[in-house]
Parts: C-alpha cells; sequence; structure tokens
C-alpha cells in the first residue's frame, strides 16, 4: 500500500467531520478518528482494509461500486456506514481526488493516487458539508504543492513552511464555517473577532507573529457550538438552567474536537477559557486574573462586543457607544483591564473597524 502523504495525516486528524485516504484499490490508507468513531472501530482496524469490507458480504451500497469505479471524478451524496452492530448510519460525504506528481516532471499529469474522503452524520447540516467540500479542495490544492525534491532544498524549505501554514489556515477555516453554520451571520463574526483579536494583542506590545497567531486562532472560540442543539442555540428567549448548563458546555466540547495538535494550543486555549471572567465567576473553570490565558481574556472582551453590537434572533443590535460602556463598565469584574483599556484605544484610534 501506497505511503499517504505525511503532511495531511496531520490535518485531517484535526478535522471534525470524518475523514479518510482511499487508494487506487479502495483501501483504506488513513482514517481519522472521527470516521473511525462513525465505524465503531480503531483507526487501526480500518488502515489497509478495503472500504467494500466494512460491509456484510453483499450489503454494500451500489453507490460506494460506483465511487470507486469513478476514482478520479470529485462526487458528493448520500451513503451509509455499517457499523459493527450493524446499524446502518446515514452520512453525507464528499470525495476529491488527490494528484501526486513527480517533483521531477511536475508539469507531467499524473492519475490520482489517493482520493480524500469527508463524512458527515445525515443528521447534521447539509450544507456544513458543502463547505466542507468546497474549502477542501482550498486546502488540497495548497497543502499538495508540498514535494520531496532535493534540487534548491532551501526554496523548498521555505515553500513547504508557507504551505504548510496556508493549509493549517484552510482547516481552521474549515473548522470555523462547520461550527457557525446554523448562524445567519456566519463567517461575518468570526472575520470580525479575528480582526479585533489580532489589533487588541498588537496594542498591548505583542509581536505581529504573536498577534496573527491569536487573531487566526479566535476565530475557533466557538467551535464547541457545533454540539449545541438549535433549539438552544437559536431560542429567542432566556435560556432555562438546563439549557444554559448545555450551552456551556460547549467550551469544553471545542477544546476536545481542536485535538492535541500543537498548531491548535492556542485556539484550545481560546474555546476553553473565553467565558472566564476577571473576577473568578466565569465558566468552565472559575478562573481569574492572570489564570486565564491572555488570547481568551482578548476574545472575551471583543467576542462580548461583538455580541452586543449586533443582532441576535433574541436582541436588536446595540448602538456601539452602548456597547463600548458595557465593555468599559465590566473592567475589572468581567474582563481585564488592560485588554479592555487597549480595546477601547483601538476602537478610538480606528484601529479596529466596526464591519
Amino acid at each position: 500500500m501506497t505511503a499517504p502523504p505525511p503532511h495531511l495525516v496531520p490535518l485531517l486528524d484535526a478535522l471534525h467531520c470524518g475523514a479518510a485516504l482511499v487508494d487506487r484499490r479502495g483501501v483504506y490508507a488513513h482514517v481519522n478518528p472521527r470516521l473511525a468513531e462513525m465505524h465503531g472501530r480503531p483507526a487501526d482496524q480500518l488502515i489497509g482494509r478495503p472500504v467494500r469490507d466494512t460491509y456484510t458480504p453483499g450489503q454494500a451500497p451500489e453507490r460506494l461500486a460506483s465511487l470507486l469505479q469513478n476514482f478520479d471524478r470529485p462526487a458528493e451524496g448520500e451513503l451509509f456506514i455499517e457499523q459493527t452492530d450493524g446499524q446502518k448510519l446515514p452520512v453525507v460525504f464528499g470525495v476529491r481526488p488527490l494528484e501526486l506528481r513527480d517533483p521531477d516532471q511536475p508539469d507531467e499529469p499524473q492519475d490520482a493516487a489517493f482520493v480524500v474522503v469527508t463524512v458527515l452524520e445525515i443528521t447534521q447540516q447539509r450544507e456544513t458539508l458543502e463547505q466542507i467540500t468546497e474549502l477542501s479542495d482550498t486546502m488540497l490544492n495548497q497543502a499538495l504543492r508540498l514535494r520531496d525534491d532535493n534540487h534548491e532544498l532551501e526554496v523548498r524549505v521555505r515553500q513547504r513552511t508557507q504551505q504548510l501554514q496556508d493549509a493549517n489556515m484552510t482547516a481552521i477555516t474549515m473548522l470555523a464555517v462547520a461550527s457557525e453554520a446554523r448562524d445567519e451571520d456566519t463567517g461575518n463574526h468570526v472575520r470580525r473577532i479575528e480582526a479585533y483579536t489580532f489589533a487588541v494583542a498588537m496594542q498591548l506590545g505583542l509581536s505581529e507573529t504573536e498577534a496573527e497567531q491569536f487573531g487566526y486562532s479566535s476565530i475557533l472560540h466557538d467551535v464547541g457550538k457545533i454540539h449545541v442543539p438549535d433549539h438552544i442555540l437559536k431560542k429567542p428567549g432566556q435560556l432555562t438552567d438546563a439549557e444554559r448548563a448545555e450551552m456551556q458546555e460547549h467550551t469544553l466540547i471545542g477544546e476536545r474536537i481542536l485535538s492535541d495538535n500543537d498548531f491548535f494550543a492556542v485556539a484550545r486555549q481560546i474555546a476553553r477559557s473565553h467565558h472566564e471572567n476577571h473576577d473568578g465567576t466565569g465558566y468552565p473553570d472559575g478562573l481569574a486574573g492572570d489564570e486565564i490565558p491572555l488570547p481568551a481574556r482578548i476574545v472575551h472582551v471583543v467576542d462580548v462586543f461583538d455580541a452586543l453590537a449586533s443582532a441576535r434572533v433574541y436582541k436588536d443590535a446595540w448602538p456601539s457607544d452602548k456597547a463600548r460602556d458595557a465593555i468599559r463598565n465590566g473592567a475589572g469584574s468581567q474582563f481585564d483591564p488592560a485588554v479592555v483599556d487597549a480595546f477601547l484605544t483601538c476602537l478610538d484610534q480606528g484601529t479596529v473597524q466596526l464591519i
């Protein structure tokens, strides 16, 4: 079996949806933890195994045979995964061929060595898969330009570093879009949070590299909300105590979704701790002051400001002056005073725009 491209494995493993690499024989070359969970089997029991063999003999869907026969064609659709207990899990999927070009003949077309498969349970929103599939194309087009080429090694190293960064950024965007897919303000909210977080970090004296890291990590602050039911997430009135407790679980779920990949270390801090209050009254850990990671303290301020200044299903947008006053009044209790001062300075100086 041809080994999967090593730089793609951590990207697929970081995705919340099921994902796999399948070779031309129809054999799993790599299976991420979420897809293994859908199958009800450990990943190492699937890797190296034909996809057909995960079904009872004679029960593999005809659609699967068609996909394997048309290996070089992108595809989307519905299917089911047969689990170990015999249950059939309905899913929607996207398939994209994966070319591996010869570095000595980069312009020569090659047959796809693998297909990348992304899978979501049918009970989740179908538009999320469409977004993931579309973004997967971008991720693959960027990531798969990496080649083991001994020529011009220094140039290659720089290219590989940038392309891995681009691919990781695309993976982040995929997760963010999936988590925000049920919100009418999809994309705009996370872009505002990224811009505000970057500006505040710079105002606090961080390096541009750190500020950028805080910024792109901040867009995943609510990734855990992908597990919050719509009737809670979109409820126009006040939440019950039970609903509020379930909503608050998104901080812990978000941290788990982001795995233990080093690239997501700051994003994990933000996902878990961006609802901690400066005086220790927040959740989920009741941290206070400097116990709260700095990127989470920044996102707490800008996230609340954006929530106040934007329309939601349960309220109209506040005027910007009223939202600013709320942030100022929360300094020392809800928010880190230094972060509040930095954010208000950014607003006064026009460093951030109310987009």
